[in-house]
């Protein structure tokens, strides 16, 4: 297939390329009428109740009709879809194995396991047709923003700006297009969610340019194909107001015309976050016209995702002067040579590339290979460890965590810590939470080896990242009893440590609930292997650990 020419294109054909919708759109029945440039299939992690309807249904969509619907546009369409999503853990098809997160790579601080994480993405992608990662993400982190928690591979900007130039190279080197975002970045100190409410990147111009700017500029450098623009608003670049409140950057000419593509010299496609999310949407009064519009006119190249409304509204901004066509041309244009820098307009092309279980095979193999290396003692203050495995019979595995019943999440997932003490000859007893003194004395007076888990990971809880009512009085009871024989691992938020775990004189960093991270917890806890991982985030809150340094140099 030969690469179109604007010139051979229609008004509506060259909007088609600026717009990215999802499965539930009428329009994917009518692409003639709707001509869509670009596919979301949703990275959602209860993806497999999702039917290709995207309503909840008992039966789960397969990577291979995901496939095949694809196949079956693009034959309706004289330019290929470009399938998206975002994948950070896992892909949205159940056949795949999941994959680690940011953090765990992070605490390995290896590039290559890094470029590693991103061909396996790639792969896993390519083999249900997918060439568009919304990954990676550059945004600096913030303890208390609940949403990124496990995106992220280090509060350190130059070892996180390595791990993800690394990641990205691996993705774009196996021809999967990665996107740097959430432009213009994080401060480290607005915790509030664009999901449902204004947040903003508070940093000065010239302190942004030496940190959060200079993460992005590095990925631009490198070659990055896409951005992400975030919702939060800029006000230190642009400082425009509408009844109070400062533009969001996805609707800023200043922070994407100007600054991204201009003073940052960024060439490739620029697409919005979600853009129905509050922020973005209260901002223009709830009115989908001027959202569009607004979106397109501040220099963003692909909307996601949208309504079939989109393209009317588009075409009738183009027609009266409110939009120029140039600016379509622009976009169109640049979603045109990302296509092609994919491969999509060669004769060769397949939607499909590879075998699921080779692939399925390959990732299991690399999720133990991070999971040996990532695993972080944070304290082992009265060295306990490694156990002896002819002096542990009993291990009671005591849990705390927000899990979703039916989704197969962390508790369950506790079968596979329980299945890796066994094999080493101990018998295991699970509980979730505590509910009394007498049942932690009860489980110390039969356990050789107490185990508190718990696990807190983005969107679970949705909110701040924390242990509330029954889960907090695990805390309350944890160590009355059985202190000399109780170790605790975080499964999930780094942070559990300081903020719930901190009077435990035993704790493990393992960052996710993986089955081969709870076996390298396991192994290691018995001294089969080493503690490698380093710790990627600070675990103490820099303002405390200031306070906590002056308090020992006037205590010296």
């Amino acid at each position: 297939m030969k690469k179109p020419l604007l010139s051979e294109l229609t008004l509506r054909e060259k909007i088609g390329q600026t717009a990215l919708g999802r499965l539930s759109n009428p329009g994917f029945k009518d692409l003639k009428r709707y001509p869509y440039g670009a596919l979301w299939a949703l990275g959602n992690i209860e993806m497999e109740i999702i039917n290709m309807n995207e309503t909840f249904a008992k039966t789960a969509t397969s990577a291979s009709e995901w496939v095949q619907t694809i196949k079956e546009f693009d034959k309706q369409l004289k330019i290929p879809l470009l399938p998206a999503t975002d994948c950070t853990m896992r892909v949205p098809f159940k056949e795949y194995e999941t994959l680690h997160d940011a953090v765990a790579l992070g605490a390995t601080d290896s590039e290559e396991l890094a470029y590693e994480s991103g061909v396996m993405r790639a792969r896993m992608m390519k083999n249900y047709g997918t060439r568009w990662m919304w990954v990676q993400e550059v945004d600096l982190p913030n303890r208390n923003q609940a949403v990124m928690h496990g995106r992220l591979f280090s509060d350190n900007p130059d070892k996180a700006l390595k791990m993800n130039i690394a990641s990205m190279r691996g993705a774009q080197d196996n021809g999967v297009a990665a996107t740097a975002k959430h432009f213009p970045g994080s401060d480290g100190i607005e915790y509030r969610d664009s999901h449902c409410a204004d947040n903003m990147m508070m940093l000065p111009f010239d302190e942004w340019k030496e940190t959060q700017g200079k993460m992005f500029q590095g990925m631009i450098d490198a070659g990055v194909y896409t951005i992400m623009i975030g919702h939060g608003s800029f006000p230190f670049y642009d400082n425009t107001k509408r009844n109070g409140r400062y533009v969001p950057s996805t609707l800023s000419k200043k922070v994407i015309t100007d600054l991204l593509k201009g003073e940052m010299g960024f060439k490739g496609v620029v697409v919005t976050d979600g853009i129905t999310m509050r922020s973005a949407m209260t901002y223009c009064g709830d009115d989908l016209a001027e959202l569009y519009i607004t979106a397109i006119n501040a220099g963003n190249d692909v909307i996601l995702p949208v309504k079939d409304c989109y393209f009317d509204i588009i075409e009738e901004a183009v027609l009266n002067g409110t939009i120029p066509e140039s600016r379509i041309d622009d976009a169109c244009q640049r979603v045109l040579d990302l296509k092609e820098k994919l491969g999509m307009f060669e004769d060769d092309f397949q939607e499909k590339v590879g075998d699921m279980d080779e692939i399925n095979a390959e990732a299991r193999a690399f999720n133990k290979k991070v999971a040996e290396k990532a695993l972080s003692l944070v304290c082992d203050k009265n060295n306990m460890l490694p156990v002896n495995a002819d002096k542990v019979k009993n291990v009671s595995i005591i849990y705390s965590g927000h899990d979703k019943e039916g989704t197969d999440r962390a508790f369950d997932h506790l079968k596979y810590m329980k299945a890796a003490f066994e094999e080493r000859g101990a018998s295991v007893s699970i509980y979730r939470g505590l509910d009394s003194d007498r049942q932690i004395k009860e489980i110390d007076e039969k356990s050789d080896l107490i185990v508190y888990v718990g696990f807190l990971m983005r969107y679970a809880p949705e909110g701040f990242s924390a242990f509330y009512n029954e889960e907090k009085l695990t805390f309350h009871r944890a160590l009355m009893y059985g202190a000399e024989k109780s170790v605790a691992v975080g499964l999930g938020s780094p942070f559990m440590y300081f903020d719930f775990y901190y009077c435990f004189p035993t704790f493990i960093n393992a960052y996710n609930d993986m089955k081969e991270t709870q076996e390298a917890f396991v192994a290691a806890l018995y001294g089969e292997i080493g503690f490698e991982g380093g710790e990627p985030f600070q675990l103490v809150p820099p303002q405390i650990k200031h306070y906590l340094k002056m308090l020992e140099e006037q205590n010296k």
